[in-house]
């Protein structure tokens, strides 16, 4: 007989599953004996951005970096929110990267956005500006936001990679 226990860390807000074993011919004994096996929790990042190949070539590049991650592409600042809004019960993201320039709501909007709700979550989701811009008044204004932890220009190589995977 197999138990599986999902527990809730209310500090790191990560997910921890247990499984107990039973083994038959020991269930029906006084002594219960009981082997505990974790299963190692996978973290989860958001990726906002309205470039549906940098998704793409970021989870390949997350990939091949052997972490194991459950990546969530959101096209829309607007739905990262809503999901982060509705995550109650639900484990947070481990990292959020975060592109500048996207229509309707821009990474700022959704700063500031996100501003307005982490009062509410369980725990401060370190976020990354990933953008082609090397405007130094952006770089800047990401050195003066206290949400965010990196800027990192796009594209991608392994340096910038290692930087994304430091704050895992």
């Amino acid at each position: 007989m197999f138990i599986c226990i999902r527990l809730y860390h209310v500090k790191t807000g990560d997910y921890i599953s247990c499984v107990l074993c039973y083994p038959p011919r020991i269930l029906g004994k006084t002594k219960l004996l009981n082997q505990v096996y974790m299963v190692e929790t996978t973290k989860q990042v958001y990726v906002v951005d309205d470039d549906e190949i940098f998704h793409f070539i970021l989870k390949k590049m997350l990939e091949q970096e052997g972490e194991k991650l459950e990546v969530t592409s959101f096209l829309c600042a607007e739905d990262a929110l809503e999901e982060l809004q509705h995550s109650k019960g639900h484990p947070l993201p481990s990292l959020i990267i975060l592109d500048m320039n996207m229509q309707r709501m821009n990474g700022w909007d959704f700063i500031e956005a996100y501003r307005g709700i982490k009062c509410t979550l369980t725990q401060q989701i370190p976020i990354i500006m990933c953008s082609s811009s090397i405007d130094m008044r952006d770089i800047q204004k990401v050195k003066r936001t206290p949400e965010l932890k990196a800027y990192i220009t796009k594209p991608l190589d392994s340096e910038k990679m290692q930087q994304i995977k430091d704050y895992l």
